[in-house]
């Protein structure tokens, strides 16, 4: 399916000063706690593992680069097939982000995971399988690839976040911001938020003029 250019007209951030300080609040609540979350699920099996079975350098090195690029790759079906499925209850939550933009309520619906449990489920339903097949091979990978993972999901909320409600971003991210927003109105493109790496491979990237 050929990918529409990307000729919408951005929706410019909102000065938070427009937001419903209730909703501007629990975005802020929700984005703090599903980090905390994150950051445990992600770092301490990671430690538990590394003290059982320490990966060397390399292994550490390896695995952090192959988390991340999994990471992203979890990202992207997540949000095409599971976010994108009307029929399913991510769907129907995705909806309430896509309908909220420019509203007051925005900031409450911007979080990727939705509360610190749905977070947990998140880890475990890719930490477990990583963690398993590394366990099979012995390639001591799982460690860095859930650090990655966890670091990914971070930083991914808080770019996220920054497209939306506002705040610093680098020039690069400021281009990919316009992808982001973009997808709201042609939401069969950009789903990837800031490294557009499956987005490239499976040919939903949209070009910009």
């Amino acid at each position: 399916m050929a990918i529409q250019h990307l000729t919408t007209k951005v929706v410019e951030v909102n000065d938070v000063r427009s937001f419903e300080p209730a909703s501007l609040a629990q975005g802020r609540s929700i984005k703090h706690w599903n980090a905390v979350t994150a950051l445990l699920a992600g770092d301490l099996p990671a430690g538990l593992l590394a003290a059982w079975r320490p990966p060397g350098v390399v292994a550490w090195l390896v695995g952090f680069l192959a988390g991340l690029l999994y990471a992203n790759l979890f990202e992207y079906a997540y949000h095409r097939w599971l976010l994108h499925w009307p029929a399913s209850s991510f769907g129907r939550g995705h909806l309430q982000h896509h309908a909220s933009v420019g509203m007051p309520e925005e900031p409450a619906h911007v979080g990727l995971g939705g509360s610190p449990l749905a977070v947990v489920i998140m880890f475990v339903a890719n930490g477990v399988p990583i963690v398993a097949l590394n366990l099979l091979l012995d390639a001591r990978l799982a460690p860095g690839m859930l650090v990655a993972f966890a670091v990914y999901f971070i930083v991914t909320e808080e770019v996220h976040w920054r497209y939306h409600i506002g705040g610093w971003l680098p020039s690069l991210l400021r281009s990919e911001r316009q992808h982001h927003l973009a997808h709201h109105d042609i939401p069969n493109a950009d789903f990837a938020i800031f490294a557009p790496v499956f987005d490239c491979v499976f040919g939903t990237r949209s070009a910009r003029r």
